[in-house]
């Protein structure tokens, strides 16, 4: 049983909960057709999209910012503009399909959206990242009413939209470790209908991502499949687990630093794809069973360094979130390895050798040593999600490991 094979349906899962999954329809065709496909929606793009489509007059709003952010006020300026319209429709990648989904369901409108690059898998999700005061929240939004996708679009999009679209895919492989790892530990219920749906895809991804890069499109198309495919897992579970852990805490925290001081962050994908090396270091501690010597990092300690890096109110309730956690004191190595060989072993090589494909060591050489290695420490803090990293901070190993994962940068 396939995700697209059930859409609008609801079955009882292997998992034992029952799923529904929303109805969405897929439309490939050619751009020039947008128009004739959405006659009484309302478009939304940024100053980049806006020239891929002819937008029909009277009927959209073009955001200045080549990028611009998913903030509150960013939703607020589309309620505004978009009137009584019933339908938003986005023209563009994450922060716009973001944006338009999450005041569409504000405002009780219908969503769909016009993927102009293979970068998220935020198309086909039920929730919105948005900032709310610098701090990322996410929220409950809805899924689209279609999806409008022109393959030519796609597969000529910025080659650093296709890497971070292989970054956000693949780090599926490790937030599926650190699901299983609370699974284990803290006895989380976990799906494996939504693991089954993907993770042939991943693996076809994980051989031919240099293709996507190269512009093949039946590359680029499996890359959107699999993108479409993740979001649809998310609104299944009815929450983010399915595809984001500890490496998407790690781009989080990075991507709110930026904003914090007005900047515009990395593609969230290249910030995902720091976060898939960090989080692929950490696992192959815990597999190989690396040694580091145990050194406790204190709460004192995280306040200091989250202080300087965000206001106190956001520290307090970074910290709050952090001191509500269940992290296990008595940790059993032997049970973590048993769970993960099967993911470790079918993956990991592959995953090593795509990093290095898309060149991780350019975005790791863009930030300071101490910088990455502060991240590291503090990227667990800011959101409940059990990963890799609070078993690492269980053991008294968060704060060596930090040191170890980036030696070998320059």
């Amino acid at each position: 049983m396939r995700v697209r094979d059930i859409f609008g349906e609801n079955f009882k899962c292997v998992c034992g909960k029952e799923h529904s999954v929303p109805s969405i329809e897929i439309i490939e065709s050619s751009i020039k057709e947008v128009p004739n496909v959405f006659p009484e929606a309302f478009f939304v793009a940024d100053r980049n999209t806006a020239l891929l489509v002819n937008l029909p007059g009277g009927r959209y709003f073009v955001f200045e910012e080549g990028r611009p952010l998913a903030t509150m006020e960013n939703v607020k300026k589309i309620a505004k503009v978009s009137k009584d319209f019933p339908e938003i429709v986005s023209v563009g990648s994450g922060s716009l399909t973001d944006i338009t989904r999450y005041t569409a369901f504000l405002f009780g409108k219908s969503f769909s959206c016009i993927p102009t690059a293979p970068s998220v898998d935020a198309y086909t999700s039920s929730v919105a990242p948005i900032l709310v005061n610098g701090v990322k929240k996410t929220f409950k939004a809805i899924p689209p009413r279609r999806i409008f996708i022109d393959i030519d679009i796609l597969k000529n999009a910025p080659v650093d939209l296709l890497r971070a679209g292989i970054g956000d895919i693949i780090a599926k492989i490790p937030a599926r470790m650190d699901w299983t790892l609370s699974n284990v530990l803290n006895d989380e219920h976990i799906c494996d209908f939504v693991w089954k749906d993907i993770k042939d895809l991943l693996k076809e991804i994980l051989a031919k991502s240099r293709y996507i890069l190269e512009r093949d499109e039946s590359a680029v198309r499996m890359l959107m499949d699999a993108q479409l495919v993740s979001g649809i897992n998310m609104v299944i579970v009815g929450n983010s687990r399915p595809a984001s852990g500890a490496e998407h805490m790690i781009s989080h925290l990075i991507e709110m630093f930026h904003e914090e001081r007005g900047e515009i962050p990395p593609l969230h994908g290249l910030s995902v794809m720091i976060g898939v090396f960090v989080s692929a270091k950490a696992f192959e501690l815990i597999m190989e069973e690396f040694f580091l010597p145990k050194e406790h990092f204190s709460l004192e300690e995280r306040r200091k360094e989250l202080l300087e890096m965000f206001s106190k109110e956001k520290v307090e309730e970074f910290l709050k979130t952090y001191e509500g956690k269940k992290i296990p004191t008595m940790i059993n190595l032997k049970i973590i390895k048993e769970s993960l060989k099967g993911l470790y072993v079918e993956y990991f090589p592959q995953l090593q050798r795509v990093l290095n494909i898309l060149d991780v060591q350019s975005m790791l050489k863009k930030y300071s040593k101490n910088f990455l290695m502060k991240i590291v420490r503090l990227a667990n803090t800011i959101r409940a999600r059990f990963t890799v990293l609070d078993v690492l901070d269980g053991l008294n190993l968060l704060k060596p490991f930090s040191e170890y994962v980036f030696n070998e940068i320059e």
